[in-house]
């Protein structure tokens, strides 16, 4: 008997099926990306990105723990717990993800000459949240209380393009390499790259596809999975382009 190929395999599972799609979505190829990864930006570009994915990122957890209360599904409810102790550094507060990010744009604004110029408490103060992210933001808590099925899509499109969005942050926080005198510390300060490019967001995308899984019990509840699914990865793509356009205005002349 010959055992199923990979796509045989995936052509069975339907919510592995979508997951794959999200590699050519909007999400993943969009004006940010192609503006991070071209090489170093001006600090007050850089802080206008890390003031708005900032604010998504601290928004994450409370946005997940929306999606624990709300379904009774007690083995969806494990995976999702799992992601959400993930994000918290797993009980440590100095390995909380936020946290993490913080530390990594606080030692980049020192290298590049102001100690102060990156850090949460200055962003904060001096650049505003934009229209989108606020978007991104209560749509994620909107599918997240809804219908347990739209909540899974929804995750499970943050959770499978996470991978790749990071290792794209890492591709552009590369070019700053060369202000540090030490190699080292670098890769140090690059901690919150680390954490989610290694097992957890592969983990991550494993824990979304089994909550999905829980809700995929029909027809129409495979529909609104893909409707999550969809409209997450439609806030998405509208989060990274409204960032990349801000920066770009950020060095226009006058």
């Amino acid at each position: 008997m010959s055992l199923p190929t990979p796509s045989m395999q995936l052509a069975n599972d339907p919510i592995e099926s979508l997951a794959q799609t999200v590699f050519d979505s909007g999400a993943l190829t969009n004006r940010f990306y192609d503006l991070w990864t071209s090489g170093p930006l001006q600090v007050k570009q850089i802080a206008i990105f890390a003031r708005n994915y900032g604010e998504f990122n601290r928004s994450f957890p409370e946005v997940l723990s929306v999606m624990i209360s709300n379904t009774q599904n007690i083995q969806a409810r494990a995976e999702y717990a799992k992601t959400l102790y993930s994000e918290m550094g797993y009980g440590r507060v100095d390995k909380v993800h936020s946290v993490l990010f913080d530390n990594w744009l606080f030692e980049l604004g020192k290298q590049l000459g102001d100690s102060r110029a990156l850090t949460w408490e200055n962003i904060k103060h001096d650049h505003r949240v934009l229209p989108q992210t606020h978007a991104l933001i209560h749509g994620e808590k909107e599918m997240y209380a809804a219908d347990n099925a739209i909540g899974s899509g929804a995750q499970l499109a943050l959770e499978w393009q996470a991978y790749t969005m990071l290792r794209r942050m890492y591709d552009g926080a590369l070019h700053y390499k060369k202000w540090w005198a030490d190699e080292d510390a670098f890769h140090e300060a690059c901690e919150y790259f680390y954490a989610h490019i290694g097992a957890t967001e592969k983990e991550h995308k494993i824990e979304s596809l089994n909550g999905a899984r829980q809700f995929n019990t029909g027809p129409q509840s495979l529909l609104r999975i893909e409707q999550g699914f969809v409209k997450h990865l439609a806030l998405f793509e509208n989060f990274w382009n409204a960032i990349a356009d801000e920066m770009l205005r950020a060095v226009e002349p006058e």
